[in-house]
């Protein structure tokens, strides 16, 4: 056996071993989690029978009606798990209903810690939508793109059996999930100090996680003697990494900014961040996005001897952003050069202080939001939300949005038809508020408040009529944000629509002369009586259509940039647009060479890089092509070279005499050989017959 026969099995059973040991590392957190759950654990929208109900839709079972049936089959059905913790979850997998036609096709998958807020899991390419089953039976399994932290699962029927209803059976896959949490008020942090103090370090690693409703204040600073120092901040919804270094800074309060990454970081859902510091470069990474940058001359050593967590006390006195510049909100397994800071606070180590409200379990309000989604969506409330007492003349409306549209409706009613009638909008323009009141026979009364309201951000917006004053504010700016006047007319109503009116035929009065609103919306109150969307989302107030509730599905298209070349990205709620202006290409993306670079024209230039791309492209193919001639030569030579050995192993002990023998035959006498030697020499080439056919010899 030649050389490379020998070594083939070994390579394959190499290769089989780590295939083998990669699959059983991946199967360690595939877990069943939904099997062995009980019946309080299962919530659902509604079902069709006490035998249809949400207990009863766990995989491969036949208990009850054999799985989950609302009472409706539509898109606002919902089956939720209770994993009773915060659990690692790696995959998920659906089944019809057992012996019936019922079954789904496509469905959307949501995760959350609480119980609100919940997030909309997204396969590759921003794909929402999972693709469901084509029988009861057949068992449909999804492996998550990235494993999700979170304790209740919830899934929405999209599209289900033409010829029957929804029906659903599930398991989700994962394992248990550990993990050290603290949260802070605002006020509160605690210090870590290193003892003994560590040496000058060229390598830093920082990680972590947090979640947070503010889009503003510092997630941890470390600092040491030489006035060195790193901050971690929020401002505006990003992640900042800032470099102090004393006075001698080149900024006016010694801040260098060094990079920025992440956007919509208030969303209050986990976050993961990692800065590694190695020389003159840093690496920031926030949720799977990571930046490089150079880090200027003076920054380069560190020598961090203690570290404020939730805060920085400095910061009140130099004027930062926040309440007192502190942190609102939760943090997860933050490791300073693998240094579990967390877990030391809450064993109250010696070199942990701790200043204010600091609890070790993630502490956090429940704030429900609603999406509409798009130009169909609308949310009808009545007048009277609150109950008694009852509504004063006039109205009072709160509320607060975010969006990346420059124009739509927020809120429009209709006035009292005894007064004349006539209609009020309140509505996004050129993204500013603005308020138009028509009462017919009379001019439009107009307001307008703030402007760039389109960024994404959450912003309040109020409107008030009392006693014929009328007033609308934005984010709490009644000075020259906001629009006064005194009408000669009460503006009242006895029903609100917010976002968008209803179908026509759907017998609400309701006009809506401007776009429909797209975005977020939550903290509504009217007359001062905050609305609950859950009670909403059950039918029990009010009434509203493609929304969705206890979910904000903003998405943030521009980060990172997919513009190239420099070029400035802006958004809509549904897509994004570059601008390209100031570059010499163009395209969707910046991408494509658009006018003359230089005396050598664009043409010119675009062919010479197409040129060189192309003569790449063939070097590397050569090179490919010679590596394989290469191998398969080296391995043809290997196997002659064998087979040659083994045709001049002796098998007979009288080879001496001039005979070699093989199992009795005879195959050729030395002075053949001779013969064939010399040939050789001479450049001849000669046949010899053996027992075994025709040997070249060259």
């Amino acid at each position: 056996m030649d050389l490379w026969s020998k070594k083939v099995p070994g390579i394959i059973a190499l290769t089989l071993s780590c295939w083998c040991a990669a699959m059983a590392g991946g199967d360690v957190c595939r877990s069943p989690l939904v099997s062995n759950l009980p019946p309080p654990s299962f919530r659902s929208s509604s079902q069709l029978s006490g035998s249809h109900g949400p207990g009863f839709a766990k995989l491969n079972r036949r208990e009850g009606a054999g799985g989950w049936s609302p009472r409706s089959s539509d898109r606002y059905q919902w089956l939720e798990v209770d994993l009773g913790g915060r659990t690692q979850i790696t995959a998920v997998a659906t089944q019809g209903r057992y012996g019936s036609s019922d079954w789904l096709t496509a469905y959307l998958l949501m995760f959350s810690d609480t119980g609100h807020n919940w997030k909309q899991h997204r396969q590759e390419d921003n794909i929402g939508a999972f693709a469901g089953n084509s029988n009861a039976d057949s068992v449909v399994q999804h492996k998550l793109r990235h494993p999700v932290i979170a304790r209740y699962v919830r899934l929405f029927p999209l599209d289900w059996n033409p010829h029957g209803r929804i029906g659903l059976r599930l398991e989700t896959y994962g394992c248990p999930y550990d993990s050290d949490v603290v949260s802070f008020d605002g006020h509160s942090s605690f210090l870590y100090r290193w003892s003994p103090r560590p040496r000058q370090a060229t390598r830093t690693s920082i990680s972590l996680k947090f979640k947070t409703l503010r889009n503003s204040g510092t997630l941890l600073r470390a600092e040491g003697r030489s006035e060195h120092s790193l901050t971690l901040e929020l401002e505006k919804g990003k992640l900042l990494v800032v470099l102090r270094k004393g006075a001698g800074s080149s900024s006016p309060d010694g801040r260098h900014r060094l990079v920025s990454l992440g956007s919509l970081l208030d969303d209050q859902h986990w976050h993961r961040v990692a800065v590694e510091h190695h020389g003159d470069h840093l690496n920031l990474t926030v949720d799977g996005s990571t930046a490089w940058v150079q880090i200027p001359p003076g920054f380069t050593l560190w020598d961090h001897e203690q570290m404020s967590v939730g805060g920085d006390r400095g910061l009140a006195a130099r004027g930062a952003v926040g309440s007192d510049g502190n942190f609102c909100g939760c943090l997860e397994n933050v490791r300073y050069n693998g240094v579990n800071l967390v877990d030391l606070a809450r064993q109250s180590d010696q070199r942990v202080t701790v200043k204010g409200n600091v609890t070790f379990s993630c502490v956090e309000p429940v704030f429900v939001a609603m999406t509409f989604t798009g130009p169909q969506s609308f949310l009808r409330l009545p007048r009277a939300t609150g109950g008694p007492p009852p509504a004063p003349p006039g109205v009072a409306v709160a509320l607060q949005f975010r969006t990346w549209n420059r124009a739509g409706l927020l809120l429009t009613f209709d006035l009292p038809s005894g007064g004349g009638g006539g209609a009020v909008w309140l509505y996004l323009s050129k993204a500013a508020l603005r308020l138009r009141v028509h009462k017919p026979g009379r001019a439009p009364l107009e307001l307008s408040a703030g402007s760039a309201l389109n960024d994404g951000q959450w912003h309040s917006a109020a409107l008030v009529s009392r006693r014929g004053h009328l007033s609308v504010a934005v984010d709490g700016d009644e000075g020259s944000a906001a629009g006064r006047a005194s009408p000669s007319f009460d503006v009242t109503a006895a029903q609100l629509f917010f976002g968008g009116c209803p179908a026509e035929g759907s017998g609400h009065e309701c006009s809506n002369p401007f776009d429909a609103f797209q975005g977020c919306v939550r903290l509504l109150t009217v007359d001062d009586q905050r609305v609950d969307p859950i009670e909403v989302q059950r039918r029990l107030i009010g009434s509203y259509g493609h929304l969705q509730i206890d979910v904000c599905g903003i998405i943030d298209r521009c980060s990172p940039n997919h513009c190239e070349h420099g070029g400035g990205c802006s958004q809509s709620w549904t897509t994004f647009h570059c601008n390209c202006s100031g570059s010499s290409y163009g395209g969707a993306t910046c991408h494509t060479l658009s006018r003359p670079l230089g005396r050598c024209g664009g043409q010119r230039v675009g062919l010479r890089s197409n040129l060189f791309a192309a003569i790449i492209i063939i070097i590397i193919i050569i090179i490919i092509i010679v590596i394989i001639v290469v191998v398969v030569v080296w391995m043809l030579r290997s196997e002659s070279e064998s087979r040659g050995r083994e045709g001049r192993r002796p098998t007979h002990r009288q080879r001496g005499r001039g005979w070699e023998l093989n199992e009795g035959k005879r195959y050729t006498s030395s002075p053949a050989k001779r013969t064939n030697t010399e040939a050789t020499r001479r450049g001849i080439t000669t046949s010899t017959w053996t027992a075994a056919g025709p040997s070249d010899h060259s």
